[in-house]
């Protein structure tokens, strides 16, 4: 019993209870020193699972409304919208985990094209502003159309989120860019912006063949720029003669046209797409590799053979 009353009424020095004080503070300390780097990682990782889902979810929203004019893998449309992939302007990234955890984006190679404008902000900022307020003034010749607003507030169909969402993705596409000659560039600043060439003048069987192109219904899967509507289904036609003179010389076409002989001439090509158009399905269309069965096969019944040439013969004039 004297052993337990000693320990009862054991009052220790002043000196013990400061150090006994201060061990204990200091183990306090020391867990939650441990619990908040313990959250502070779990938080990071939280961060780069939101980021995965947020370009996941950005991916659908450009599939859906972006791929028609800048491509369905960013690299732009001729007489729509310019590249979001190359490296001229998403510029190159890599990724760094941190020692938290933390995985963040480490710049590389800065866009080429925000130095051009002079943008002092992100690329995040700049895609964010452009796509919620659009470009309503028309800054080049080179575009058929102006970026709209796509901000719900601004009459267009995204929310904020869904803005954020497709500009993770987009800036994800900066830590592997295309190459600046596979993509479809802007006009330097300052270029692009005097009155087109004036067109030569089409004679008056080439203007009917137009008009056969824009009463048969092409406008809505194919795009020729400054004539009717922008379809993006189906390949620009409008360097088209061009297209079809280094198509016939490419071992592709060669190798691959089924069911007719291979062409010889531009006028050749171009017929042939127009009345057999699964004899060869061209390799690649705005919104990613073109699909077969698409283009009606029965023009050669729906098209007068007159008609046929003069829209051949107007066709030739796009190079």
């Amino acid at each position: 019993m004297s052993i337990v009353k000693k320990i009862i009424t054991f009052r220790p020095s002043f000196t013990v209870r400061i150090l006994a004080g201060i061990i204990s503070m200091l183990v306090m300390l020391s867990v939650c020193t441990y619990v908040a780097i313990s959250d502070q990682t779990a938080l990071n990782r939280r961060d780069t699972n939101f980021r995965a889902r947020a370009i996941e979810a950005g991916a659908k929203v450009y599939a859906d409304q972006c791929a028609r004019c800048h491509g369905v893998n960013g690299e732009g449309v001729e007489g729509l919208g310019p590249t979001l992939a190359a490296e001229s302007f998403v510029g190159r990234r890599t990724l760094r985990e941190e020692t938290d955890g933390r995985v963040t984006y480490q710049q590389v190679v800065p866009s080429k094209r925000l130095q051009e404008i002079g943008w002092v902000g992100t690329l995040e900022s700049y895609i964010i502003a452009v796509t919620e307020a659009g470009i309503p003034i028309r800054t080049s010749n080179v575009w058929d159309v102006n970026h709209p607003p796509f901000l719900d507030r601004h009459g267009g169909p995204l929310r904020s989120d869904q803005i954020r969402d497709v500009t993770a993705f987009i800036v994800n596409w900066s830590l592997n860019p295309l190459s600046d000659d596979q993509a479809v560039l802007p006009p330097a600043p300052g270029e692009g912006q005097g009155p087109r060439p004036t067109p030569v003048p089409l004679t008056e069987a080439q203007e009917r063949g137009k008009q056969v192109y824009l009463q048969a219904g092409c406008t809505a899967c194919h795009a020729i720029r400054g004539v009717g509507n922008q379809g993006a289904v189906g390949p620009s036609l409008s360097r088209i003669y061009t297209v079809a003179q280094e198509r016939i010389a490419s071992d592709d076409y060669k190798n691959n046209v089924k069911g007719q002989p291979p062409a010889t001439t531009p006028e050749e090509y171009i017929r042939q797409s127009i009345l057999y158009p699964n004899a060869y399905i061209a390799p690649k269309c705005p919104q990613g590799p073109c699909p077969a069965n698409v283009m009606p096969q029965n023009y050669g019944e729906t098209i007068s053979k007159e008609d046929l040439e003069k829209l051949v013969d107007y066709l030739t004039t796009l190079r």
